[in-house]
């Protein structure tokens, strides 16, 4: 038996058949906490460098400032895109909801006042902005342009209702040939 404790203390391990000593136990504790302590470290670290990963992900992403810095004509046809896109498909929503018969719904209302709404900020802020950056980089006045196209469509809209009007005192008159 004395054989046997010596072995025990010396290789630090317990047969099967005997329960191991306070020391040993002790020793298996210490173990495991530092086993743990490893493994929590290792943890952290690694979320450290997922964090740091997704952080610098993020802020380059939503960084735009710098984006838009480096190629400011691709940024701006980009968002004028995006403008003309919604613009046309509101636009094509009020005209359908404004020719059908229904109430005026809430949907018309909000397309009515986000366009007066955002008329007024394009009037005010953008197109002082991109009419002078236009000019610089084409050299033609971006809203006289469009006062051009808007006074033109006005026209033609005025000659389209001439001639219908036209038209139908034709038929008229033709109609009132053929009853007499």
């Amino acid at each position: 038996m004395a054989g046997e404790n010596e072995r025990t203390r010396t290789t630090g391990a317990a047969t099967p058949d005997e329960e191991p000593t306070k020391e040993e136990l002790q020793r298996r504790m210490e173990k495991t906490r530092e086993d743990l302590a490893q493994s929590v470290e290792d943890i952290k670290v690694a979320v450290e460098r997922q964090y740091d990963s997704v952080k610098e992900t993020v802020t380059g992403v939503l960084d735009y400032r710098e984006h838009f810095k480096e190629e400011p004509i691709v940024w701006s046809l980009g968002a004028l895109s995006a403008g003309f896109a919604l613009g046309y498909t509101l636009g094509y929503a009020h005209k359908n909801i404004k020719g059908s018969r229904h109430k005026h719904s809430e949907v018309a209302a909000f397309v009515d006042s986000m366009t007066r709404d955002l008329s007024t900020v394009g009037q005010g802020l953008v197109m002082p902005a991109l009419n002078t950056q236009i000019k610089a980089l084409f050299g033609f006045d971006f809203t006289k342009l469009l006062e051009e196209m808007g006074s033109n469509k006005k026209r033609s809209a005025k000659r389209s209702g001439r001639k219908k009007s036209g038209a139908k005192k034709g038929a008229r008159k033709k109609i009132g040939k053929t009853k007499k």
